[in-house]
């Protein structure tokens, strides 16, 4: 299934588009575009040379969208390469998962009322094969939670039958085994998504799920050091202990493990 474009708004007439973007590209005109290390909030957050700034800016954009702010999310958007717009469209489908549709559909409406590059899209034609969903997402969902997982969707099941399904074939196969974007990124994205809900349960979960995903530990603290500029202070300083007390627990086997196969 192609990318659907939803309504948009330009000028005082609504556009109804469907398939990938060029008639909304050619009848808007664009804001000024931005180069990723022209983003402000780059300066704000210390982070290591492998979290590249087109990283950061899909972090950033997943926490605006999560948080329902439009003119951020707008303003991240021109900060992205246009060949990188299908990696920014994914970030904002997946907020769906941990922020709802409603904020979802209000950022889709923003950038594409920015305009899309139809280089930066690629027409991904999805397969509608729920058994394929569920074998992918059982791995995926392997691969964020080790060995937890299997007890995960032990207490899905307990809590309703239809959440096991929901989480392991629409969210964890459709949505976040979806080739466009990578599950490191995925996951920095998730843990920018949660980090200021006060959700601390999901919140140390990804943060382990990051490191799972080959995340590393600075890149981990950049995400969560940058919650303050989305979410506030006292959220930065909620999951800063969590991500804390994480790192503390370096005897924790499954990180042992980790830093094991990094040497």
């Amino acid at each position: 299934m192609a990318f659907v474009q939803p309504l948009v708004r330009s000028s005082s007439r609504l556009l109804s588009i469907r398939g990938v973007a060029p008639a909304c590209a050619r009848s808007m005109t664009a804001p000024v575009q931005h180069r990723p290390e022209e983003h402000p909030w780059l300066s704000k957050i210390k982070a290591p040379a492998s979290f590249l700034p087109e990283e950061r800016v899909l972090t950033f954009l997943a926490a605006n969208v999560a948080s329902g702010d439009i003119p951020h999310v707008a303003r991240d958007w021109m900060h992205l390469p246009k060949e990188s717009h299908a990696k920014g469209l994914e970030v904002i489908l997946q907020a769906h998962n941990l922020a709802g549709f409603p904020r979802t559909i209000n950022a889709m409406m923003k950038v594409f009322e920015l305009g899309i590059s139809t280089e930066g899209i690629k027409e991904y034609q999805e397969v509608q094969d729920i058994d394929a969903w569920a074998k992918d997402g059982d791995k995926t969902l392997k691969t964020v939670y080790g060995d937890v997982a299997t007890k995960m969707r032990k207490n899905f099941h307990h809590l309703h039958p239809l959440m096991e399904s929901i989480i392991v074939e629409h969210i964890y196969g459709r949505m976040l085994s979806r080739p466009v974007v990578g599950l490191r990124i995925r996951e920095m994205v998730t843990l920018a998504t949660v980090s200021g809900q006060d959700l601390p349960i999901q919140t140390l979960s990804h943060i382990r799920g990051c490191i799972r995903c080959g995340v590393t530990k600075e890149e981990v603290d950049s995400v969560i050091d940058q919650t303050g500029l989305v979410w506030g202070e006292k959220a930065l300083k909620q999951v800063q202990a969590i991500r804390d007390e994480v790192w503390a627990k370096g005897k924790d086997k499954e990180w042992a493990a980790h830093k094991a196969s990094e040497k």
